[in-house]
């Protein structure tokens, strides 16, 4: 077996930037000076709150420093990069995971899905974090989470990590659309020029589609549970439960 390494046995310098500092490993040989005003912990809050209110790019190292109340220069005493900001921001976001029930893998997978979903779109700015970002002590947790729940099927660590894939990609994907596609509530209430303008482009579509003989798409565009409230089948779901039943298939087999 190999051993383990101690934090001590890392090369702090050639991590990405945030990484260390995600899992509370600072270098002692930086970050020097009298003893800050401030804490992580307040820059990280202060950036949730810019990001929450308008996006990821909102939380710029200039837009934290001047709601605190000092420099941007001064920010580098915090943190040292706007990618490391961004990394100790996106952690704090992801939270704790669920507590998952015991016995049941797929029933576990599911509700791990829908609360990563949920996640999502109650911080979409989650979305716009580059996937190359390291793991970090929560979305570790939350990977932890489904790989327990995943191992009394018998799948190899790599075919468990494949379904965590398969997964979080469905979440993303559903959340996104979600977060680009108005609800049919929400077009109601939208003002005239805004009605107006999704009348015109199902008008437009419906000809363009049915010219070119794609008339398939254009009969789904026209079903009416298309625009309804409350739709029969929720497409998050009906996804979901079609990879849950592929990885049944796969371990069963």
């Amino acid at each position: 077996m190999t051993p383990r390494k101690s934090p001590d046995d890392a090369d702090l310098e050639a991590l990405p930037p945030g990484l260390a500092a995600a899992w509370g490993v600072v270098d002692a040989g930086g970050r020097r000076g009298p003893k800050p005003a401030h804490s992580v912990e307040e820059i990280i809050a202060v950036a949730t709150e810019l990001a929450d209110a308008e996006g990821i790019a909102a939380a710029s190292l200039p837009k934290v420093a001047g709601r605190i109340g000092v420099t941007t220069n001064a920010l580098y005493r915090y943190v040292s990069s706007k990618e490391e900001l961004v990394v100790l921001l996106a952690d704090r976001a992801w939270g704790d995971p669920p507590a998952l029930p015991d016995g049941d893998w797929r029933e576990a997978a599911a509700l791990w899905s829908r609360r990563l979903f949920e996640r999502f779109l109650s911080r979409p700015w989650l979305l716009d974090v580059p996937t190359t970002v390291s793991l970090t002590p929560h979305n570790a947790a939350w990977l932890d989470a489904l790989i327990t729940v995943l191992r009394p099927t018998g799948m190899e660590a790599q075919q468990m990590l494949n379904c965590a894939y398969l997964l979080d990609s469905h979440a993303r994907y559903g959340a996104n659309l979600r977060r680009n596609t108005p609800t049919p509530a929400a077009l109601r209430r939208a003002n005239p020029d805004q009605q107006r303008a999704v009348r015109a482009v199902r008008v437009f579509l419906d000809g363009q589609l049915r010219s070119r003989d794609l008339n398939a798409v254009a009969d789904a565009l026209e079903n009416p549970t298309f625009l309804s409230d409350e739709p029969p089948l929720d497409g998050f779901e009906f996804g979901l439960a079609r990879i849950l039943d592929g990885i049944e298939v796969y371990v069963r087999r």
